[in-house]
């Protein structure tokens, strides 16, 4: 199996393309495609990677066993940081879907993959500050999550409100990232269970069972319950 796999991104190799595409097409590529984005040095070379060894093949590979994938090669130019990311969405070993994205299309083109794709390429959390969009910048510092930057502590605020659960998730996450008891008072009376579950995780890491009285108690959870025996 593993040999009919190389001898056949060699002889996709040998019929590989060359293809130039706008920003946000979706391209299907080979192993030895070369995807260029038109007027730009930005590029990306398919390549081949056969993987490790199976210990029993079709039965059990072993821990730490990579399967034949498709490798991607990276070219941007002289322009730093890169601009671009490419969003690959592999078939098999050999074949997929690609598209190349800015920051502004990754509002509007898979849009969490897009922006932690760009906090891969950024690295460090300050990256994330080239983000204007409130949405993106929230999923690149996903990617980041011992940042404490104070300019981000009222990003869950200008969040959109039509994405399902987005300030929600937020106003947790972001009460645990900054130790911070006052995200949890910004869910909305209808939103009790999630209020219930922020004061109860910021009880147990300040240990300060006085935040147990801040939880109400309802027949939805047992927040309260578990706040009352758990928090010293």
């Amino acid at each position: 199996m593993k040999l009919f796999l190389i001898l056949y991104s060699l002889i996709n190799m040998c019929v590989a393309e060359t293809t130039v595409v706008s920003l946000s097409d979706k391209i299907k590529f080979k192993t030895g495609d070369v995807i260029q984005l038109k007027d730009s040095e930005y590029s990306v070379t398919i390549g081949f990677d056969k993987g490790s060894k199976c210990a029993v093949p079709g039965f059990n590979c072993g821990s730490g066993y990579q399967p034949p994938r498709p490798t991607f090669s990276i070219q941007c130019g002289k322009i730093n940081p890169c601009p671009y990311v490419a969003l690959i969405f592999p078939n098999d070993s050999t074949t997929g879907l690609l598209s190349i994205e800015n920051i502004k299309s990754c509002e509007t083109h898979d849009t969490e993959i897009c922006f932690r794709e760009f906090a891969n390429l950024f690295k460090k959390d300050v990256g994330c500050m080239n983000i204007s969009n409130p949405d993106g910048r929230y999923y690149c510092l996903k990617n980041f999550e011992n940042s404490k930057l104070i300019e981000n502590k009222k990003l869950c605020d200008e969040l959109s409100p039509s994405v399902y659960a987005l300030k929600w998730n937020c106003f947790y996450e972001y009460a645990i990232r900054y130790k911070d008891q006052n995200f949890c008072d910004k869910y909305s009376a209808k939103e009790s269970s999630g209020r219930n579950r922020c004061f109860l995780k910021m009880a147990e890491i300040l240990k300060d069972k006085s935040l147990c009285s801040k939880i109400n108690k309802n027949s939805e959870d047992s927040y309260l319950e578990q706040c009352q025996k758990n928090v010293k």
